[in-house]
């Protein structure tokens, strides 16, 4: 958020224009640059990561000393780098950095909040995802811990492949005028909703330590977030007489996260020594402790390689795969607004149709891989990376596929996914409440494009949030309300209303396509004045085709495929490859 209003301050000083980049979207800047600006961009996902792994684990009931949690955290930062050197080099060959989704989560909580997945007591270790918090750990034997992962390995596939069709038809165009911000809009804010039990039950354990992890990076990331720090700067002059001075940066603003788990920890490690949290392994404060998962980083070796399949075959759960399909168009039309906020950024407005196509495509490969590497989520665009493009003027692709470099050696090197696994649990509570708060407050500022003085806007945006937020409360306190006679099919609408998501993007879609309103007051034209349908409305084309556009259309074309296109002219029927 601070980002953007520099964004905005920025373009007040340059009329309007967004500010040169030093280097440009095909441009190779000098290591030391590159190394800065991919390391910021591994270092700003790695509180995702981390949150994302530990709500897996949990809701599949794994231990907490399990390597297993060790594992899948390194295959997510695996899937992180995979993604991301993918994306920037054949998906959208913009710096778009990947990373894990949130959006896949509230699916997940839902299946444990509805007692489909509960976990059966076996050791007296705490849960942070249990509905109490005194719930004494409750986690089932092995055969039972890979079902579950399989199950969601398979769901996760097949809902991917939702988005692999939109990218490999070109329906993503279509797509695009059905699915609004206001749609958006109200999917992202309830998916924040859903997300608030991951803080409660993460900070419930020792509230301290989570309001500690909270101010730290409240003020390290908000109320520090304009003090500024001179580092040598990225300009290419040589000339010490007109050389500008060095750039100063957010430091604090960037580092927030790391600077936050540094810190907690290690009041938390001065806590267990002078014995402040209780040694009892069924007290909530024993997870507070720093020891408690010395056995998981002892076993878990120094290198693993992450490979498909390392839990086992995948299976399916069809309540699950229903609930991840509108999560997964919903991350598909965020993922969009990132392409577009990035094109903007670095001056490669349009996103010609074959690139946005081909970025959703890839999107939806590297969730099918990722849900085969066992991660338990997909991954998606992140649109952080748009404001560290705007922080350093490096716009080069090149630097966030480093990125993507960086967070491979990361994953190999389990000992360090272990270490990360074994943080005191408070810590990711106190994360989670900024993250997911700031996940919510995206929901509000995608309205900024729709007029919301318009009653008709007002109501459709209300009664989509609501709605579902009742739904949902009702059958918490009315379990036995869905009786349909059909097992199944109960369990189905069950997952459906205890989700608010899935409810909410329902009847946001519906209203908004069906209330009499223009597309100016809904949000629709910045949209399509940045890409437009074609004739066919099948994909995206510009509205513009001058030199300059020519020139960074150029940008977008996947290397050596055009030689290809000339050669076999079926190719240009494909609506992801370029045209020649």
């Amino acid at each position: 958020m601070e980002q953007a209003k520099e964004l905005v301050e920025d373009n007040t000083k340059t009329n309007g224009k967004l500010p040169v980049l030093e280097y440009d979207v095909a441009e190779w800047p000098p290591i030391p640059i590159a190394l800065a600006v991919a390391f910021q961009h591994v270092v700003l996902c790695m509180g995702a990561v981390v949150t994302v792994t530990y709500v897996v684990s949990d809701v599949v009931c794994i231990s907490p000393n399990d390597p297993i949690r060790s594992q899948i955290f390194c295959s997510s930062l695996f899937m992180v780098g995979v993604a991301t050197i993918t994306q920037t080099w054949l998906g959208v060959r913009l710096p778009v950095f990947q990373g894990p989704s949130f959006t896949f989560l509230p699916p997940l909580l839902a299946m444990k909040s509805s007692g489909t997945w509960t976990c059966p007591l076996h050791n007296s270790e705490y849960n942070i995802t249990s509905n109490t918090s005194t719930d004494a750990v409750i986690y089932v034997d092995e055969g039972t811990k890979y079902t579950r992962l399989n199950q969601l390995q398979g769901s996760l596939i097949l809902a991917s492949l939702v988005e692999v069709l939109l990218g490999a038809t070109g329906a993503v165009g279509i797509l695009q005028r059905i699915i609004g911000p206001i749609t958006i809009s109200v999917t992202i804010f309830l998916l924040g909703f859903s997300l608030y039990p991951v803080s409660i039950q993460c900070s419930v354990i020792y509230w301290p330590i989570a309001i500690l992890s909270t101010l730290i990076v409240l003020i390290s990331g908000v109320y520090l977030a304009h003090v500024k720090v001179k580092i040598p700067g990225c300009s290419r002059r040589t000339d010490s007489k007109h050389q500008s001075p060095p750039p100063a940066y957010n430091i604090f603003n960037i580092f927030a996260i790391p600077l936050c788990i540094s810190l907690a920890w290690i009041v938390c490690f001065i806590l267990t020594r002078i014995g402040v949290f209780p040694t009892d392994p069924t007290e909530p404060a024993y997870m507070a402790r720093t020891d408690t998962r010395t056995e998981l980083i002892e076993s878990t070796p120094w290198f693993l390689w992450p490979y498909p399949g390392q839990f086992g075959a995948p299976d399916f759960n069809l309540g699950l795969f229903i609930a991840l399909i509108p999560v997964t168009l919903s991350s598909a039309m965020e993922s969009i607004g990132d392409y577009l906020a990035t094109g903007k950024t670095c001056d490669a407005l349009p996103v010609p149709v074959h690139a946005m196509n081909r970025g959703i495509l890839i999107e939806g490969l590297m969730s099918v891989l990722s849900a085969f590497f066992g991660t338990g989520h997909a991954t998606t665009s992140y649109s952080i990376g748009v404001s560290i493009v705007t922080l350093t003027k490096v716009g080069s692709r090149y630097a966030v596929l480093l990125s993507g470099v960086i967070a491979l050696i990361l994953a190999v090197f389990v000992k360090f996914g272990a270490v990360m696994s074994a943080m005191p649990v408070p810590i990711i509570g106190g994360i989670s409440m900024i993250s997911i708060g700031i996940v919510m407050g995206l929901a509000i500022s995608t309205l900024t494009t729709v007029d919301m003085t318009s009653s008709r806007n007002i109501s459709v945006v209300g009664i989509s949030i609501f709605i579902p937020i009742i739904c949902s409360e009702t059958l918490n306190r009315y379990p036995n309300m869905v009786n349909t006679g059909n097992a199944e099919l109960d369990r189905v609408l069950e997952l459906i209303i205890s989700f608010p998501m899935i409810l909410g993007t329902i009847i946001a879609l519906l209203l908004d396509n069906t209330v009499k309103g223009d597309k100016q007051s809904r949000g629709l034209l910045p949209i399509i004045n940045d890409v437009t349908l074609n004739h066919q409305g099948t994909g995206f084309e510009s509205p513009k085709r001058t030199r300059h556009y020519a020139s960074r259309n150029h940008l977008y074309d996947i290397p050596y495929v055009s030689k290809l296109c000339n050669r076999y002219k079926s190719l240009n029927c494909l609506p992801f490859i370029q045209n020649v």
